[in-house]
């Protein structure tokens, strides 16, 4: 029988040479016992977030949930996707995102992902001192974590801490030039200062 491991690692090969569609359909393949495993739902959800297709994603890390309610990391995905829906003008998605962030985190995450989608949940919900410690959690995990360090600086945008939001974009775009995000939000950051 084919083993949930090697499904994995061929899923993430496609993956990695930019191939969703063959990853999906290597994880399609499996047999139904590992199907039914939660981190089977796990990466399954992942790869439709990733293609953008938010119901599917939802659909599979709510089962994920409820395999295995005790890994904060499906939790965490789950509450991206809700994190995305808000982006996407979605009203109460951001409260729900909230939600299930904070359920993971009652599960003491060690992955630093986890703590970035929460401070995001946090600063949606205007808790922006508490975002900021969530994104200081996730950078003691990691230090070079770009989401967390993105969203610090989004934090510090919301606090008035236009100067030190400026720095953190200028050291992300420092080792990721061109980046999308952080260049807007630099040009945003900087409009501010303009005003101020």
């Amino acid at each position: 029988m084919v083993s949930l491991d090697a499904v994995l690692d061929e899923a993430r090969a496609l993956e990695a040479k930019g191939d969703l569609t063959a990853a999906i359909g290597a994880l399609q393949k499996a047999p139904e016992a590992v199907q039914a495993r939660g981190l089977w739902r796990y990466a399954r959800g992942a790869l439709a977030m990733r293609q953008g297709d938010l119901d599917a994603a939802q659909a599979h890390l709510e089962k994920a949930v409820e395999l295995e309610p005790e890994v904060p990391e499906y939790r965490s995905n789950l509450g991206a996707v809700w994190l995305e829906r808000a982006r996407r003008g979605d009203a109460s998605a951001s409260a729900k995102a909230l939600e299930v962030l904070e359920a993971a985190m009652r599960w003491g995450p060690t992955l630093p992902d986890v703590h970035a989608n929460y401070a995001l949940a946090l600063l949606l919900a205007g808790r922006t001192e508490l975002a900021l410690k969530a994104c200081d959690d996730a950078l003691a995990i990691d230090a070079g974590h770009l989401g967390a360090r993105f969203n610090r600086a989004a934090v510090l945008s919301a606090l008035g801490r236009l100067s030190e939001a400026k720095d953190g974009l200028d050291a992300i775009l420092a080792q990721h030039p061109g980046h999308p995000a952080a260049t807007a939000s630099r040009a945003k950051v900087l409009e501010k200062l303009g005003r101020a």
